[in-house]
């Protein structure tokens, strides 16, 4: 072990595992982590003194506070090695890739470790590093949101739309060839009385897993050739 990356809220878990660590393995580095929203610790350490920062709504509520500890701060000083922020999309991908890679369910907080890991932006170069992943308090609802963006930005899941003649069998047509083409409708919204479609026509919106970009491109050429072009949304 070489370097340990911890979530830094009021400072309390990194100065406790500093307090042990430090005295066994001195050369071993520290190295905290705090959401782009909220970064008492980087701006305190700045400063060379504890101040107060405005905190914005974060994935890693957990440990957006205003306020570095007053007991934890002067370690924080003397054996955190860097601090180093995240953003809201690094953490949300941490928090998918920890469910898929390990099976670990984490909240915002406990998976900014990771999300500092794979910023790129740590300066260290400890080879051997530990993440300590603290905490799996996250609401069900905000999870799925956080699986459907992540399955959408590795193009995993893909929503699109497809101009039809409104004539019948249009739309079981659309989705023998979608199916064809090894995609996985989730699903279907089917529209024929908006202002912008035009009359004898209707527009189908696709919600589509898919295997990622190469696969969506694939699906896209497939359509677009049978006389079916298709508009990614998002």
């Amino acid at each position: 072990m070489e370097g340990i990356i911890v979530p830094v809220g009021g400072g309390g878990l990194i100065a406790g595992i500093a307090a042990i660590v430090k005295k066994r393995r001195p050369r071993v580095e520290l190295i905290g982590v705090e959401s782009a929203h909220a970064r008492p610790a980087l701006m305190s350490l700045r400063k060379k003194r504890i101040v107060e920062v405005p905190i914005k709504p974060t994935l890693a509520d957990g440990i957006a506070l205003r306020k570095i500890g007053e007991l934890t701060f002067p370690v924080i000083e003397k054996e955190v090695k860097e601090i180093v922020t995240v953003e809201e999309d690094e953490i949300a991908s941490a928090i998918l890739l920890l469910m898929e890679r390990k099976r670990v369910v984490a909240e915002g907080a406990g998976a900014s470790p990771l999300a500092a890991l794979l910023s790129g932006r740590l300066k260290t170069r400890a080879k051997r590093i530990v993440l300590v992943i603290s905490g799996g308090n996250i609401d069900i609802h905000l999870l799925d949101r956080i699986i459907e963006k992540g399955l959408a930005q590795t193009g995993r899941a893909v929503r699109v739309e497809v101009l039809l003649r409104d004539i019948p069998g249009a739309l079981a047509k659309l989705t023998h060839l979608v199916a064809q083409m090894q995609a996985n409708i989730l699903h279907i919204i089917h529209e024929r009385a908006a202002r912008d479609i035009p009359i004898g026509f209707s527009k189908v919106i696709l919600i589509l897993e898919t295997r990622g970009p190469d696969h969506i491109r694939k699906v896209q050429k497939g359509l677009s050739e049978e006389g079916y072009p298709m508009k990614i949304l998002s």
